[in-house]
């Protein structure tokens, strides 16, 4: 499960995704390569994965050990380390295909290198500007299912400097927010919204108080999450196994369920890669799923007799 927070920068507030209630710990699996290589065991070469991709990889040197590792998205370092693996969960992975590469340096100097590329999907726009005066809505868009923690990408701008930014759920006031200077989009999250159909007003207000506004309707859905330390969990689809993030081998057990519902569920449905693989009645899902090598967006979805939708979203990688 994924859920978001705020994280407010000076021209473009970024949402990070980040995994609460189940553990973000993945069964690594990631087996020896040969002598005197690297190899990177996930995400596989040219897969899609939903957010957040775990980024599996090891080296093998062909003498002595490995000293040091670094990972780089799109040239970018994004990580480093010591030793002869990587087992890394890597947030704020914009949408679209990205350039992956692993450098491991032995004792003596060595390198050791792997490159491939692979594509993210489900995140909002980290971008959205506005070519006119007005507010432009880039996420989500017009009639999307999106869960009921509720985020927004948007971009906005006044013939007057923007100085106050809400948004509304309903007609409800949701988010209220004061832009920096020059600030002219932002990436908001954290808004708790019912399951069902709603309409997502953005207003953004200049020095003059002239509002501007832009609006879409959407559906949410139920995502369950668990506040730390024993709060009350929210009615969701809860993963037995596997994680987010799991190395599995094919055929593979999936087993889910429903919980805290408010109404009978009716229901389930499972889709690798948006091909049905496994339906079930009731509230829980328990089959042997088979899919091949790679690496795979799961999504489970489950309704109630009250018409509300249910719905979580995993990567796996097939070894």
């Amino acid at each position: 499960m994924k859920s978001r927070f705020l994280k407010s920068l000076s021209c473009i507030a970024v949402l990070i995704s980040a995994t609460m209630c189940l553990s973000l710990r993945a069964i690594a699996a990631c087996n020896e390569p040969a002598s005197g290589t690297l190899v990177i065991c996930q995400p596989s070469s040219n897969s899609m994965v939903f957010q957040v991709p775990h980024i599996e990889a090891k080296a093998n040197p062909a003498a002595g050990s490995i000293a040091t590792m670094k990972v780089y998205i799109d040239g970018k370092l994004v990580f480093e380390n010591g030793g002869p693996t990587i087992d890394l969960f890597e947030g704020g992975v914009t949408n679209g295909t990205h350039r992956l590469d692993v450098n491991a340096w032995d004792g003596s100097g060595r390198l050791y290198q792997a490159q491939q590329t692979f594509g993210v999907t489900g995140n909002l726009p980290f971008s959205c500007p506005v070519s006119g005066v007005g507010v432009r809505i880039c996420g989500p868009t017009q009639g999307q299912t999106v869960s009921q923690n509720l985020g927004f990408s948007a971009g906005f701008k006044g013939n007057l400097p923007i100085n106050r930014l809400r948004a509304y759920v309903d007609g409800i006031p949701v988010f209220d927010y004061v832009p920096t200077a020059g600030q002219s989009q932002i990436v908001a999250g954290g808004i708790r919204t019912t399951p069902g159909t709603h309409t997502l007003t953005v207003a953004a207000t200049n020095a003059n108080h002239m509002t501007y506004t832009s609006s879409v309707g959407i559906r949410t859905y139920y995502q369950g999450d668990c506040p730390p330390k024993g709060g009350t969990c929210s009615p969701g689809i809860y993963p037995n196994t596997p994680n987010d993030g799991d190395d599995v081998q094919s055929p593979f057990r999936l087993s889910a369920s429903v919980q805290f519902n408010t109404a009978t569920i009716t229901a389930m449905k499972v889709y690798v890669d948006g091909a049905l693989a496994g339906t079930s009645t009731g509230p829980t899902f328990d089959q042997p799923i088979t899919v091949a090598r790679g690496t795979h967006i799961v999504l489970i979805q489950a309704w109630d007799t009250a018409g509300k939708l249910y719905r979580l979203t995993e990567n796996v990688n097939v070894l």
